[in-house]
């Protein structure tokens, strides 16, 4: 069997286009591996292989106009899609085909991207985990809601996945199955066709293996040429502790510091600075946001028709959205305006952020998906933030770090990460 199923997405796309790779044979490779992976990691909630494997075929034929093009791209289960049901995690919408495709999969469709399947995600992309195994450790989480989408890319089934992050979700399963895992800032990219959670929250994602993949996916999506802004020897990097240092495992902590020793030991400007107020305000104006607007979208109407198919935590976030008055929320709203503009302030003085991703390793068990506590401020604040592996913790599973732009400045962060990145060190798995 080949290993282009490894490959990042930048080698691919230059073999891809030099014409020494057919988007057939990247495709054989990842469906070699999908059929041996798989029924252990259950990454998948749907494959398409004959259909896929027929797209790419015509691909042979046809001049790469593309970073994606005959890419392999997993979708998550809650973006719409014509030719695969979209099941959003519940019994409710088994074998629910919709009538049109979400706009990111047209974005992946025009970009001549191949849809070889689409990943497991939790209930609407809340809390009720999947069936997805963290591929490092088959009894840990991978996280959620992107469970599927992290742990493909992570075990080497395809090159790319799609996810969204309305808390934690794009973050938290980077860090845990050790992968590259990007979530743009808020409206960056359309969400038509995408279940809304709360309106004013989510975003798109993606899920590569090295930084620098990005930008190809990103300007595709775009529709730009992917000009890459040049990486800087000279970064303000911000070292953010954030209110719940203390919630974080000693191994996450240790990484950080250790993180940001290493930066400054090249000297590059490192500080430690507070971002919000000393408690944790910010996460929980998130919590009260969240809550209230998945009480006021239409998945209210799943709770109100068949509430006996819905999941004991979506019940009781739906119920905690009902009972938060609108005083409430608007308040909530305003903390988060208030500290968004604060930012935006703090960016004229530090080019990057770093911050935990996760509390540390994933959790064992998988009646959980781990806490979001990390990443729910960055998600209020609507700005980019990117996960990278970095290390692992004590049972040898992988941690990450976070890293944050300014709203609006994704390829400025997608740049930084990448000269962090290569000013860190190589990321290596114990195992291989």
């Amino acid at each position: 069997m080949s290993n282009f199923n490894e490959m990042s997405l930048s080698l691919l796309f230059y073999l891809i286009d030099s014409g020494a790779l057919k988007p057939s044979q990247l495709l054989e490779a990842c469906l070699e591996r999908i059929s041996l992976r798989d029924p252990e990691v259950l990454a998948f909630t749907t494959l398409n292989s004959e259909n896929s494997m027929e797209s790419a075929q015509i691909l042979d034929n046809e001049t790469p106009d593309s970073a994606l093009f005959g890419i392999p791209v997993g979708i998550k289960d809650i973006m719409d899609t014509t030719d695969m049901p979209t099941t959003r995690g519940s019994p409710l919408y088994e074998g629910y085909y919709p009538n049109r495709d979400a706009a990111c999969v047209t974005n992946c469709i025009c970009a001549g991207a191949i849809i070889p399947g689409k990943t497991e995600t939790t209930e609407f992309a809340y809390f009720k985990p999947g069936k997805t195994r963290n591929p490092h450790a088959l009894t840990h989480t991978p996280g959620g809601s992107s469970m599927g989408s992290a742990a493909a890319v992570a075990d080497y089934m395809l090159p790319v996945a799609l996810g969204t992050q309305t808390a934690g979700s794009v973050t938290r399963p980077a860090a845990y199955c050790g992968v590259v895992g990007y979530k743009a800032s808020h409206g960056a990219f359309s969400l038509n066709g995408v279940c809304e959670l709360a309106l004013s929250l989510d975003s798109l994602g993606f899920f590569v293996r090295e930084v620098r993949d990005l930008t190809l996916i990103r300007h595709s999506f775009l529709g730009a040429r992917p000009n890459t802004i040049p990486s800087s020897n000279t970064l303000r990097i911000g070292l953010v502790r954030t209110p719940h240092w203390h919630q974080a495992d000693q191994c996450q902590r240790d990484l950080i510091d250790k993180i940001a020793d290493k930066l400054a030991n090249q000297s590059l400007q490192v500080s430690e600075i507070e971002v919000g107020p000393p408690d944790d305000l910010l996460a929980q104006a998130h919590a009260i946001v969240m809550q209230y607007e998945v009480a006021h979208s239409s998945l209210v109407s799943d709770f109100l028709l068949d509430r006996d198919s819905l999941s004991s935590q979506f019940i009781e976030l739906i119920e905690l959205g009902l009972q938060t008055t609108f005083e409430d929320y608007q308040k909530a709203k305003r903390q988060g305006e208030f500290w968004q503009n604060k930012l935006q302030q703090i960016f004229q003085d530090f080019d990057v952020l770093l911050a935990p991703s996760a509390p540390g390793e994933a959790p064992e068990g998988l009646e959980s998906t781990g806490d979001p506590i990390f990443s729910r401020m960055w998600t209020l604040l609507k700005v980019p933030t990117i996960t990278l592996p970095a290390g692992f913790g004590p049972n040898n599973l992988p941690l990450g770090i976070q890293l944050i732009g300014a709203y609006n400045q994704d390829d400025a962060l997608i740049a930084n990460a990448t000269s962090i990145n290569d000013g860190i060190y190589v990321f290596e798995d114990p195992k291989q």
